[in-house]
């Protein structure tokens, strides 16, 4: 006779699995590894917290990055032909980043396989690399085609539109770069770390972003060099558009 345990467990594995077929669209070979690897390594604060489980989530989400960056380079070839090789890399750098890959989890509705209790065992910023990994664990249940087939159906052609990509700004700091190269503008980034949070052992930086011959200097704050660069970058993108509008 099963335990009071063994069945709400049972009831557990089966909308589980049930919650994992719809989203996949086919069913796993290998549920109990797929199990044990996604719920326990985002099981933390439990006792029998298994640090294996984690391990494996870590490789398979290295591996889906790999497969995922594979599948997309092969769609923008295909779909972008008269596209250069750096302006395919920076769509698929648009595709593939955090943010967009946690929107893409949540519309494959990824995270309602993790919920336990009715609460949800993982956070939204950690979305996106779910998907990596399951992406990782798909190629090693059906195999690259299959996996191909996953990411053109459930991902490619449903969740990413490349009209509007293509317009998107990926990096700020990138097409201040290139635009004052092209007009012959002279730019400088100068970064300061201006103080640190002793608690949190945490730095915050300073940059400035100038154009001295187009009369354009902001500023950017942020915890990494990146960050404060790329938002002084985005305020000089804005005064940048509104000069050009002015002087239509």
């Amino acid at each position: 006779m099963l335990s009071n345990n063994n069945i709400i467990e049972n009831k557990f594995n089966s909308l589980f699995i049930n919650k994992l077929i719809k989203i996949l669209g086919f069913i796993p070979k290998n549920v109990k590894f797929l199990k044990e690897v996604f719920i326990y390594s985002f099981s933390v604060k439990k006792k029998n917290y298994n640090k294996n489980y984690y391990m494996n989530f870590q490789r398979l989400e290295f591996l889906g990055d790999s497969i995922l960056n594979s599948i997309i380079s092969h769609f923008l070839y295909e779909q972008l032909s008269e596209k250069k090789e750096g302006e395919l890399t920076q769509i698929r750098a648009k595709i593939v980043c955090r943010n967009n890959l946690n929107k893409i989890s949540k519309k494959l509705t990824i995270i309602n396989i993790f919920i336990k209790e009715n609460i949800p065992i993982i956070s939204d910023n950690i979305l996106g690399n779910t998907l990596e990994a399951l992406i990782g664990f798909i190629y090693l249940d059906i195999g690259y085609q299959g996996c191909k087939n996953f990411v053109y159906k459930k991902i490619l052609h449903n969740h990413v539109n490349l009209l509007k990509l293509q317009k998107e700004i990926f990096s700020y700091k990138v097409w201040i770069i290139e635009w004052s190269q092209k007009n012959k503008f002279i730019i400088n980034f100068n970064t300061f770390k201006e103080k640190k949070i002793e608690k949190k052992n945490i730095n915050i930086y300073l940059s400035e972003c100038i154009i001295s011959n187009y009369g354009i200097k902001t500023k950017g704050k942020g915890f990494s060099k990146k960050r404060s660069e790329e938002l002084a970058a985005k305020k000089a993108y804005f005064l940048i558009q509104k000069k050009i509008k002015k002087n239509i």
